[in-house]
């Protein structure tokens, strides 16, 4: 049994994993609260939603080492992201689904204890919620103990995506307990203070000492009406935040900076021909974009798609929640810098290379923008994607390429191992190379590899 290291804050119980599989202890002292929310209907009715992750209860609890308390299973999340790694649509319905289900146990007599965004997870297409420990009674005349949380977490990185930039949902990154709330003040313009939810839940909030004590009766008087009151108006604002208008790099990629109509359906089709001939059941896209290819696998395959534009990212994320595609993860990172491990000790949030794990990876355009425009040598490069999976679709853009003449027409030329064969070299250390066809009527070639050993 290995306990998860992001557990050891909750004094009620921790997630672990035995045999691959993920698992949550719940302690004794939870027992009470555990009861209330199965018994109450609670948890049925939010299972039934899909807001909160199901789980059965295992009854042998030998088989872990335990002699009290009881062992839930999850449903299994088939791969792990973090906020700082969402679009903004992405940010916005995990900050909805948190404040519906704190609205849904508010009727049920419990409220939630925690609103952070590491609650939340996405899952056959939608957040759902996975912290069945953050569930308590709730006492009439008490405010929600996870307001400022939520504020700190939730409207601090969608306030500075929507008034300043996309990009910059990536602070929580940095600040991953929550943007504190001066800092995020004084980076939001004065307009800002002319909202009235953004005056009231960041700027009056700011200038609240954290030590201040309430005054005595206070307590009594956050009635339940005005808990509805304030969640009720916390959605409606959330609902009406968009992400800042920003023109990026390859937003339009597949309408405008294409090579040709002639060009993607040859590389469609390699694609189509090269996945039938193997069996693969998990997929990394690498460079997705607007999620061309990742549209090509069947609904039996979960995909991770991944891109660094945001609004490509955010693109795919609505035309996933359009189709109802449920086997489909879009993510935002940039592949030269990858999301790195953080947290406490460095172990409580893995790195996005220790998480990227398939069967199958496609790097389809990308090679060139990781070698020419970020420097990193063709072997560093094989030797990133060799742990990732066992087979690996890759495209190779030559020096001829008017891609690759762009990304060196500020620049001097000083990549003489960028060609066709060194890459067949770097490449073959790690991978027996399984087809190798020329893109229809360009200079680019497509790969299919699979891993040695």
């Amino acid at each position: 049994m290995q306990t998860h290291p992001a557990s050891y804050r909750d004094r009620d119980g921790f997630v672990f994993q035995q045999e691959g599989k993920i698992y949550r202890y719940v302690h004794p002292r939870y027992n009470e609260q555990y009861d209330k929310l199965m018994n109450s209907g609670l948890y049925d009715a939010l299972v039934k939603k899909q807001w909160l992750i199901a789980h059965t209860t295992i009854e042998d609890l030998s088989r872990f080492g335990f002699s009290e308390g009881k062992v839930l299973f999850p449903d299994q999340i088939p791969f792990i992201s973090y906020p700082y790694e969402w679009s903004f649509d992405m940010w916005r319905d995990a900050a909805l689904l948190t404040l519906q289900i704190t609205t849904a146990t508010l009727q049920k007599g419990m409220i939630l204890k925690d609103a952070t965004p590491f609650n939340v997870q996405f899952y056959r297409g939608r957040p759902v919620f996975i912290d069945t420990l953050s569930f308590y009674d709730y006492v009439e005349g008490e405010s929600w103990v996870a307001y400022r949380q939520f504020c700190e977490c939730f409207l601090a990185p969608l306030l500075l995506m929507h008034y300043g930039h996309p990009e910059l949902g990536k602070w929580f990154r940095v600040y991953p307990n929550g943007i504190p709330m001066a800092l995020l003040a004084n980076m939001l313009p004065k307009r800002s203070m002319w909202n009235l939810n953004t005056l009231l839940h960041v700027h009056l909030q700011a200038k609240l000492s954290a030590g201040q004590q309430k005054k005595r009766g206070a307590e009594n008087k956050f009635t339940k009406h005005k808990m509805e009151v304030l969640l009720q108006g916390l959605e409606r604002f959330v609902r009406q935040l968009k992400p800042r208008k920003s023109k990026t790099t390859w937003d339009d990629y597949y309408t405008g900076t294409i090579l040709g109509a002639d060009y993607l359906e040859a590389k469609t089709a390699l694609v189509k021909s090269f996945i039938s001939g193997i069996e693969y059941t998990n997929v990394i896209d690498l460079g997705a974009n607007d999620g061309h290819f990742s549209f090509l696998f069947t609904e039996d395959k979960n995909i991770v798609a991944i891109d660094f534009d945001m609004n490509c990212v955010n693109n795919l994320y609505q035309k996933i929640k359009k189709a109802g595609k449920t086997n489909m993860l879009p993510l935002v990172n940039d592949l030269a810098a990858p999301s790195p491990a953080i947290g406490w000790n460095n172990t409580e949030r893995e790195s996005l290379t220790g998480r990227l794990k398939a069967d199958l990876v496609t790097a389809l355009a990308l090679l060139h923008h990781l070698a020419i425009a970020n420097n990193i040598p063709l072997t560093l490069l094989a030797d990133w994607l060799q742990p990732m999976g066992e087979y690996l679709i890759i495209e190779f853009v030559p020096k001829e390429d008017e891609k690759v003449k762009l990304l060196l027409q500020h620049r001097k030329d000083v990549f003489d191992n960028y060609n066709r064969e060194h890459f067949k070299s770097a490449f073959a250390r790690h991978y027996e190379i399984m087809r190798e066809e020329k893109v229809g009527k360009s200079e680019r070639a497509l790969f299919l590899m699979k891993r040695r050993g």
